[in-house]
């Protein structure tokens, strides 16, 4: 079981609306729990019967690890101790919110080309009619839509699958940002991911090795996750976590610096909340960015297969006239 974006981010907006105005979190989700379904309502109730056994806010979701992603978890076990619960929800509503948003977009400006193409495919196969039957017709036209929806389907079972397991493989992590566009989305959200969690679990007074693994773990990047678990065992003697941190590859090094000066400074949390933002906001403009021109490179590729298309057709067409003409 699993929450859309959409979803999500209805939840975490409504569950810290009433945080915020004063209702504690057990009473917020029995008010949601009456006019939500599906597993959205499954998941609060789940929640609830977990809070009524004692546990805390972050011990109920992280029992709920199959819908709830580490992010999540991490977020709302820190913020909870902090006693800033409202900051953290607002936070993923807005961090889904933006997911959404940027699906959609991606979505509505397929639609023209998906449709290019279905209406293509049909219309070459018109003279199909005319020169043979409509069996033969109809078999082209099944032909292309199994190709073409065989194909989306294996994109869509592949990213998934992807994503995961370069979420704890460093090597199929490193593979995937250096995809252009993509990667960079994927490393900026990674790192934003990272910032954000250790800031707030530094913040409600967790301790450095418990939140940087929190935080490694919440990344979702196999390549950070490697770096960190190298770190810790040299965090454990006393060293600073910056300069370790610098010694990867995993992260940049305006990240790395502002660990370094805000471990010397006392203004780690308050240097992790910025650099969290800046990844943020760089991650949003290429996300920005990859939903602007994957639409119009769709429409590129359909185009010329449908160039194609047309081309074989003529071909195909011209070399029966010759063959009728030569006997």
């Amino acid at each position: 079981m699993s929450l859309s974006l959409r979803d999500k981010q209805n939840l975490y907006h409504n569950l810290g609306q009433l945080v915020r105005s004063g209702i504690p979190f057990p009473a917020a989700l029995d008010k949601l729990v009456r006019t939500t379904r599906g597993k959205a309502r499954r998941l609060m109730e789940a929640a609830r019967q977990s809070l009524s056994q004692g546990h805390t806010v972050g011990e109920a979701f992280a029992a709920q690890s199959t819908i709830v992603s580490p992010l999540e978890i991490s977020v709302i076990s820190a913020v909870e101790k902090s006693g800033q619960l409202e900051r953290g929800l607002r936070e993923l509503s807005e961090y889904f919110g933006a997911m959404n948003q940027a699906r959609v977009g991606i979505i509505k400006r397929s639609a023209y080309p998906v449709f290019l193409l279905h209406f293509g495919i049909i219309v070459l196969s018109v003279p199909t009619l005319v020169t043979k039957d409509a069996s033969h017709f109809f078999r082209e036209v099944g032909t292309a839509f199994f190709f073409v929806y065989a194909t989306a389907l294996l994109v869509a079972l592949a990213t998934p699958l992807l994503r995961e397991v370069a979420a704890a493989n460093s090597i199929m992590d490193r593979v995937l940002i250096t995809i252009p566009v993509v990667g960079s989305i994927r490393r900026s959200f990674a790192l934003s991911r990272f910032c954000t969690v250790y800031g707030l679990q530094l913040d409600a007074g967790i301790n450095v090795i418990d939140s940087v693994l929190s935080a490694g773990r919440s990344s979702l990047s196999g390549l950070v996750r490697s770096a960190v678990d190298w770190a810790v065992p040299q965090i454990r003697t006393g060293s600073p976590v910056g300069p370790l941190l610098a010694a990867s590859d995993a992260f940049p090094s305006d990240l790395t610096q502002a660990v370094i000066v805000g471990e010397e400074t006392g203004s780690l949390d308050d240097e992790l909340q910025r650099m969290g933002k800046e990844f943020r906001e760089k991650g949003m403009s290429a996300l920005e960015i990859f939903a602007e021109w994957l639409p119009k490179l769709l429409y590129i590729g359909i185009t010329v297969y449908l160039a194609w298309k047309c081309v074989t057709l003529y071909q195909a067409t011209l070399n029966s006239e010759m063959k009728i003409m030569s006997e």
